[in-house]
């Protein structure tokens, strides 16, 4: 039985922050931070999301910075990223989108639309945790930026060959 996607919700408004794990707890293991490094320490001390949900404005590290930290970390890069801000001029959403952003969200919010938003990041995420090989022991995952295979603890690599052009004859 698979567990339920990890979340990172950062939020420095203790309201918004209740709300979403509120609205959004039974479809999330969710963790809060209230500032960008409180985030920064919660994503490199081995805990491992799915996906983070962040508000744009933060104290010391906001959301754009946070994102591209999350872009830059080679254990990171991968995991999906919903901005979540007061912000709703074009070309704030065209700077996060451009920055490693996967979806933007406008305050005031709909939860439902939240959660229909974090789904569908999910889905299209390269390798969730929760449905991760560490947690299917019989499994295979294809580990894309290494182009190795992990089955169990035997790792086995597999090599793209291009093979030479056949040559033609008359």
């Amino acid at each position: 039985m698979n567990s339920k996607p990890r979340l990172l919700i950062v939020d420095g408004n203790p309201f918004i922050a209740g709300i979403l794990v509120e609205n959004l707890k039974s479809d999330f293991a969710i963790s809060v931070a209230n500032t960008g490094p409180e985030a920064v320490r919660l994503l490199t001390q081995e805990n491992r999301y799915d996906c983070v949900l962040t508000e744009l404005n933060l104290p010391f590290v906001n959301g754009l910075e946070l994102t591209k930290l999350i872009r830059n970390n080679r254990f990171l890069c991968n995991i999906p990223v919903l901005v979540l801000s007061s912000a709703t001029d074009s070309e704030t959403r065209i700077q996060c989108l451009n920055n490693g952003v996967d979806d933007f969200a406008s305050k005031p919010f709909n939860p439902l639309e939240i959660r229909a938003k974090l789904h569908a990041l999910l889905r299209r995420a390269v390798a969730p945790v929760y449905e991760s090989a560490y947690s299917q022991p019989d499994s295979a995952r294809l580990l894309p930026d290494i182009k190795s295979f992990w089955q169990q603890k035997t790792r086995v690599l597999s090599m793209i060959r291009r093979s030479d052009p056949v040559k033609q004859s008359a």
